[in-house]
């Protein structure tokens, strides 16, 4: 059994939130729509008993949209989603955040970069586990809890518990 840790952001802009329609080439997700985010790097390990995760966020925003660190505020982990595929475990930390204003969006080779309204948000395809953080987002402005996102044994949706 292996486990694949990743971070990702969910970053808005007054009504508008950054997402990606992942590549149909993708080997996570393909065609599906997420934040930007991607797997931990060995270069983000700075305390082995303690990940910093949120160095990860930043650096695959950046990588992925040139939206700098300096940019972003009020970045805060919201949520830990887990399921079980195959011999694998994966745990991703979903970090919710702002910008001041929608960026040109780049060319990106993990998918399109799309600033999508946020009351279209549900209706797009997604994981499970990245649907029902953002529904929980939506429906809970203002929340300062973490909340554990875990995929039911079916895959088809995802139960919430603060953690």
């Amino acid at each position: 059994m292996v486990t694949r840790i990743t971070a990702g952001a969910f970053l808005s802009c007054g009504k508008k939130v950054l997402l990606i329609k992942r590549s149909l080439h993708k080997e996570l997700a393909p065609g599906l729509w997420a934040g930007i985010g991607g797997h931990l790097d060995i270069s983000d390990i700075k305390n082995p008993r303690a990940l910093d995760l949120i160095q990860t966020c930043y650096r695959e925003v950046e990588e992925e949209t040139g939206i700098t660190k300096n940019s972003i505020f009020n970045l805060k982990l919201k949520y830990v989603g887990v399921r079980k595929d195959g011999d694998e475990i994966r745990l991703h930390h979903f970090f919710f955040g702002e910008v001041e204003k929608e960026v040109p969006l780049p060319m990106c080779d993990e998918g399109e970069l799309h600033w999508v309204n946020q009351k279209d948000l549900l209706d797009l395809p997604m994981t499970a586990t990245n649907k029902e953080s953002i529904r929980h987002w939506i429906f809970n402005p203002g929340s300062e809890g973490v909340y554990f996102v875990a995929v039911t044994p079916q895959g088809d949706s995802a139960v919430i518990s603060e953690i």
